[in-house]
């Protein structure tokens, strides 16, 4: 019998990860839940659906001896429970998983979720983590199967991390779109109506250097200037952020560029913007993009990064926009879209319906992880 342990870092809720827990679940796959932290609403959720749900966490006041601790448990809990596939997902865990399954009978496969290239022939002045880059080296060395979801992770692996392409696999998120609250319109008009232009645009993402806010921030001081009464509302926390306000008081746009930091509503606020600025280069299969095309809205994103490629087409559901923008590109097509507005709506429909199509859950979708399984 089949049984797979899904080995995570995190106990926040993730649309995907309980898709697939769930789906897996009623193929008859006997499923459960480890975390390296404390349960949270992740384990909350789950236990209601009648999942299995376990936590270690551990302080982590050496490396040396967190790993170890976290790599011991990680055997232990697979023999005395009879797993026989752990699905491991992100850097952290991966590393411990990579290392554990040479002491286990369980078959360990490695859920890469995150895209951080300087391809070739980019002229982009961005440094990646010296940490991150040893992880996925270690990684790529150890992990005998590699799932990515998109041909740009795979991509990159090859290109930039030369790592053994025959170990990794492109398997696309599913998601059950159906776990998405639809925004209560009321709360969709009160932010409108507190932050009301012509033109509101909306970042959502950390706010680091690979999100580009900084790329951004003078577009909207610029198109600002010329007279286009445009409003951005940016949600998300990160150590950019004492940086992007400086620069929002220095010119004089707290009430343009609106950091609104972390929000757990990030659907009523999408839903009150008309577009999503998005020129993040850190994106294997960009949740947010998708989120704003369920709600029949579309965005601003760059070429060659995730998956962008696969599933949009500049000016038919999307606006696709060169990874080295200068920004001149993002800034042309504001002024396009604030002269005539109602050209978002067919484009914003068209984003819904491919959303839909290649990322809802369907019997082959499922297939596809339970031969990860086999």
């Amino acid at each position: 019998m089949t049984r797979i342990l899904v080995f995570y870092p995190s106990n926040q809720r993730n649309i995907w990860l309980e898709t697939t827990i769930l789906n897996l679940r009623r193929r008859g796959v006997d499923i459960e839940l480890l975390t390296t932290c404390g349960p949270g609403p992740l384990h909350e959720f789950l236990t209601r659906q009648g999942i299995d749900t376990h936590t270690h966490p551990f302080a982590k006041r050496s490396a040396l001896a967190y790993y170890a601790r976290q790599i011991r448990y990680l055997v232990r809990f697979c023999r005395e429970r009879g797993i026989t596939t752990v699905f491991s997902n992100l850097q952290h865990a991966n590393l411990i998983a990579g290392l554990a399954q040479y002491f286990v009978a369980a078959k360990v496969v490695l859920f890469r979720h995150h895209f951080k290239f300087v391809l070739p022939g980019d002229d982009i002045p961005l440094k990646t983590n010296r940490n991150e880059r040893i992880f996925d080296t270690l990684i790529n060395r150890v992990g005998k199967t590699i799932v990515v979801p998109s041909t740009g992770v795979d991509f990159g692996m090859r290109d930039v991390e030369h790592a053994d392409m025959t170990r990794v696999v492109i398997v696309p998120y599913m998601y059950d779109f159906e776990q998405y609250d639809s925004p209560p319109p009321a709360a969709v008009q009160a932010i409108r109506a507190q932050f009301p232009a012509r033109l509101t645009l909306v970042m959502c993402a950390r706010l680091v250097p690979f999100k580009r806010h900084a790329l951004v921030f003078p577009v909207i001081r610029d198109l600002v200037k010329e007279g286009l009464d445009l409003r951005m509302l940016v949600l998300g926390e990160g150590p950019e952020r004492e940086r992007l306000e400086s620069f929002v008081r220095e010119h004089g746009l707290e009430d343009r560029i609106i950091m609104l930091g972390f929000q757990t509503d990030v659907m009523d606020y999408l839903a009150a913007s008309d577009l999503l600025v998005h020129p993040s280069l850190t994106e294997a299969s960009s949740s947010v993009v998708k989120e704003m095309g369920l709600l029949g809205k579309t965005a601003i994103v760059c070429q060659g990064v995730g998956d962008f490629d696969e599933y949009l087409a500049s000016g038919r559901n999307a606006f696709v926009v060169p990874r080295a923008t200068d920004g001149s590109h993002i800034a042309d097509i504001v002024r396009r879209i604030y002269s005539d507005p109602g050209q978002l709506e067919p484009i914003g429909k068209s984003l819904r319906a491919i959303v839909l199509e290649r990322f809802s859950v369907t019997p082959s979708a499922v297939d596809a992880y339970l031969a990860l399984a086999a």
